[in-house]
């Protein structure tokens, strides 16, 4: 004989309370303890309606990594009443209440009391990921020195894989100018030489590592969609049997990701300027940051700026001496 079957109490309860009659029962102050992590990736919109059902929250994450991309601009905030004219738009901007470039870490800073370095939250401070040559630029670039290097230095490890090589360093491939690939842009024989360079040199990384799963070797990172298509062309050319364990991405694909050894492909001629390497210091940040060992630059080194106030001005000055 069958039993019948009974609907759980506990669910009962919680579906009354959700999809019951919703003009009595809500779950504001539901939560106990919101906790959100990676916060620096969640647009602020998305996130709102979970703060509204905690009475407390703890909030983790990073406000110089890359926050979430949105296409808001001030005539859609303005149409919609989020303001009255076009220029407060960038006191939205300001205060980090935009969603088109803003995160959950940015708005939970501006209400936290607590405040050190002249920032509000509390930072962690403490990186352990990167050899301290590497961490070093990141720390200049934008934590204002605030980071304490744990690791140590890669030149002193007498534990590091492979002792001949920097920890910061480029090739030099002489560039005049990019080429135009609809909205994006591609260097064919940067490309080509990334490729070529880890042919020559995959066997030797994959028996320093020998413990380590191939695809956590290697990240080619470029600031362009249409480059990682033209690298990874070039990868299946010069690597067929290995050229899906080198993992290849713009600066976004790779957020949250590690390697042993990262490759920039800067694509910029050193007559084009390096307008989107510049244009936030966040992408730099997070792309310099993959890199556990190694973090060589392939391109024309002259593309880069001689200021160091800049990203790439500040990359030129840690890459210099340390060709390879």
């Amino acid at each position: 004989m069958q039993k019948k079957w009974r609907p759980n109490p506990t669910w009962a309860l919680i579906s009354k309370l959700v999809y019951g009659d919703q003009r009595k029962y809500y779950l504001y102050n539901f939560i106990d303890l919101l906790i959100v992590d990676e916060a620096g990736q969640v647009s602020p919109e998305i996130a709102a309606g979970a703060f509204s059902l905690a009475r407390k929250s703890v909030v983790v994450g990073d406000i110089y990594q890359i926050e979430p991309v949105w296409g808001v601009n001030r005539a859609l905030a303005q149409s919609c009443g989020a303001i009255q004219r076009p220029d407060e738009f960038e006191r939205l901007e300001r205060t980090g209440l935009n969603c088109s470039s803003s995160s959950v870490m940015k708005v939970a800073a501006k209400c936290c009391k607590y405040e050190k370095f002249g920032e509000k939250g509390m930072l962690l401070r403490e990186h352990r990921r990167c050899y301290d040559e590497i961490i070093q630029y990141c720390n200049e670039l934008v934590y204002r020195g605030n980071l304490l290097p744990l690791r140590g230095k890669g030149s002193e490890d007498s534990n590091l894989p492979i002792k001949h090589w920097p920890q910061m360093g480029y090739r030099q491939i002489d560039t005049e100018h990019s080429t135009r690939k609809g909205n994006s842009r591609i260097n064919p024989r940067e490309a080509e030489q990334i490729a070529a360079w880890l042919k020559s040199h995959v066997k030797l990384i994959v028996d320093a590592y020998p413990k380590e799963a191939k695809e956590n070797l290697v990240g080619v990172i470029t600031p362009f969609k249409a480059q990682v298509a033209c690298i990874r062309e070039k990868l299946k050319e010069h690597l067929p049997n290995d050229q899906s364990k080198t993992s290849v991405g713009t600066v976004h694909t790779f957020q949250g990701a590690e390697r042993r050894i990262i490759i920039l492909s800067t694509v910029y001629g050193k007559q084009d300027g390096c307008y989107f390497i510049d244009l936030n210091k966040s992408l730099m940040n997070v792309a310099v940051s993959r890199a556990k060992d190694h973090f060589f630059v392939f391109g024309d080194i002259h593309c880069l700026k001689d200021t160091t106030s800049s990203a790439s001005g500040l990359l030129k000055k840690h890459l210099i001496g340390n060709e390879i």
